[in-house]
């Protein structure tokens, strides 16, 4: 019985230890809002250049153009059905 609160104590330890130094490490990794706002924009600004037409080759976030055909309607799920039932 010692032995079991002995290890929970331990291992409790080594969890608020391991918290610690992850929250150590993620404190280092913080943007103000400046910086953010800052890395939002140039983050668009490649993106807008990877879709461009001129611009895509020397983009450094290359993009391609998709597009939305349908969005889900309830059919596609009737359409699995048949092809399901055609193939069997």
């Amino acid at each position: 019985m010692i032995a079991a609160q002995v290890l929970a104590y331990f291992f409790t330890e080594l969890k608020a230890d391991q918290v610690k130094k992850i929250d150590k490490y993620l404190y280092a990794a913080r943007l103000s809002d400046e910086a953010l706002l800052d890395v939002m924009a140039r983050f668009r600004t490649e993106m807008e250049k990877g879709l461009g037409r001129d611009t895509n080759p020397t983009a450094t976030l290359k993009m391609l153009p998709t597009f939305v055909r349908s969005t889900p309607d309830g059919t596609e799920m009737k359409m699995r059905h048949v092809c399901y039932t055609a193939t069997s």
